[in-house]
């Protein structure tokens, strides 16, 4: 007898589990008819519309904790692996805690005590969260941008994804975007919709003991806005036809 094989999300080796699996099948179900086929990769139009508004730096000032801390991210695939390797000398040379460095090229960045491509955590945080002259944040982004390199392939994936989610269901992929309706199954999960204005302009327009030009509500925008330069590097020639299918569905909806 053939197994069924199951959900993944893409971009991980982590396992997407049994009840996520069953929410996300119920809901591509649910919405058949909504939902845009795109070669391979099945569009969620109305989710990927969802506004959000990543006003990043500024999230420590609002919160207590931003979403880097405190945990660590997915793990990368076997891929990514050799990539963020040969990268990590000239990565730990930006950093400006020479303890901090020596410890990297010591002990690795690499967690052997759970699945491959698991980056180790520092101080209750991912080892990647280091201060940048002043401002908290990942050290390989800041890497990318001061050397000029393209982050894409450098970034662990789930990291740059955000608010989007890229699920495998077996006979494509879900492209779709972190929603009341997607929680149950996104890799995101709730804690972003409770918890963080960048995912609820709702929310935010509540909190008016926040100075207006922090996330401020004109700045919100869909939800695929935020990741075009990830999702062309991700969908390559499928690109174009996906952001033509977004853009005109959302000047339809305005």
């Amino acid at each position: 007898m053939k197994t069924k094989r199951a959900f993944r999300y893409v971009g991980t080796p982590d396992p997407m589990s049994d009840k996520e699996a069953y929410h996300c099948e119920k809901y591509i179900k649910k919405n058949r008819h909504s939902l845009v086929r795109a070669g391979q990769y099945l569009v969620d139009v109305t989710a990927l519309q969802a506004l959000f508004h990543l006003d990043c730096w500024n999230c420590r000032t609002v919160h207590r904790e931003t979403c880097c801390e405190g945990g660590q991210p997915y793990a990368i695939e076997e891929w990514q692996i050799p990539i963020v390797e040969g990268e990590i000398p000239s990565i730990s040379a930006g950093l400006q805690d020479e303890a901090e460095r020596n410890h990297w090229l010591l002990h690795g960045v690499w967690d052997r005590n759970e699945p491959q491509g698991t980056i180790r955590m520092r101080h209750g945080n991912c080892l990647f969260y280091q201060e940048n002259n002043g401002r908290y944040g990942c050290a390989i982004h800041a890497y990318a941008e001061q050397a000029g390199r393209d982050v894409e392939p450098l970034k662990p994936f789930s990291c740059q994804l955000y608010p989007i989610d890229l699920i495998d269901i077996r006979d494509g992929i879900l492209l779709t975007a972190v929603t009341n309706e997607t929680s149950s199954f996104s890799r995101w999960g709730t804690d972003y919709l409770e918890q963080f204005y960048c995912a609820s302009p709702a929310r935010r327009k509540l909190a008016t003991h926040i100075d207006d030009k922090l996330f401020a509500l004109d700045g919100y925008r869909p939800a695929y806005e935020w990741n075009l330069p990830l999702l062309r590097y991700i969908l390559q020639d499928d690109a174009e036809r996906i952001e033509g299918i977004l853009a005109n569905s959302y000047q339809l909806e305005r």
